[in-house]
């Protein structure tokens, strides 16, 4: 094989990884923290409060955990009221939980309303 082609191969793919990896930790950098809202399905979330040491609901009692999400690369953990089950429909989601912020703090979350789903155009006759 021609010494200049795997030359060229060569410095093409380690040019494809470095875009690559300075891609991803650009992108992924900003994600400390909690985000400003949350989705779940077709639920919103809103911040309620600022971030605290452990999680805490208006609720009486202690959050239980209810499962996790994805936020980037990283799991996070979500709380939900005392009595609290993880959930696969919205009838019977808890209206505030509380997200582990991945820094050392947790911020409370309220719900204020379904999302409304992105309608298509209608179909030409």
């Amino acid at each position: 094989m021609n010494v200049r082609a795997v030359g060229c191969l060569v410095l093409g793919s380690a040019t494809f990884v470095i875009v690559g990896l300075v891609g991803m930790s650009l992108a992924f950098n900003q994600l400390d923290g909690c985000p400003d809202s949350l989705q779940w399905d077709e639920r919103r979330y809103l911040p309620a409060g600022a971030p605290l040491a452990s999680p805490a609901l208006s609720e009486p009692g202690d959050p239980v955990e209810i499962g996790s999400t994805f936020i980037g690369l990283t799991t996070r953990r979500v709380f939900g009221p005392p009595g609290s089950a993880p959930s696969t429909s919205a009838a019977d989601r808890p209206d505030e939980i509380a997200l582990d912020c991945d820094d050392g703090t947790f911020q409370a979350y309220r719900y204020v309303g379904d999302v409304q789903p992105a309608t298509s155009p209608p179909a030409d006759p």
